[in-house]
């Protein structure tokens, strides 16, 4: 799996948040991550008001010390398989064709 950690801002101060990453978010530069350790860290808002959440779409800059972390009795994979080797780079490409 690979692991990262994101900082976020609460009432009482900055929190490390240990975070795996679950692929791709709906735009460029962006990335599903799922908070690990039982953690709920971040809220949300539905119809019924807000409620505690272990997966956000967040800036791909804001996840620092990525990492690939075997876990304990599964075979090693190797980290293209996972993710395409320009997934973090992914921002850094525009589309320049325009349409008259």
């Amino acid at each position: 799996m690979v692991v990262g950690m994101i900082t976020i801002g609460t009432c009482y101060g900055d929190a490390d948040i240990p975070v795996e990453l679950l692929g791709k978010g709906p735009r460029p530069g962006t990335a599903w991550v799922k908070a690990l350790n039982g953690l709920q860290p971040f809220t949300k808002i539905s119809h019924g008001g807000p409620y505690q959440d272990d997966t956000i779409v967040i800036p791909l800059p804001l996840v620092r010390d990525v990492h690939l972390e075997m876990e304990p009795g599964k075979e090693p994979v190797e980290a293209d398989k996972i993710l395409a080797p320009d997934w973090f780079l992914e921002s850094a490409y525009e589309d320049r064709t325009y349409s008259e």
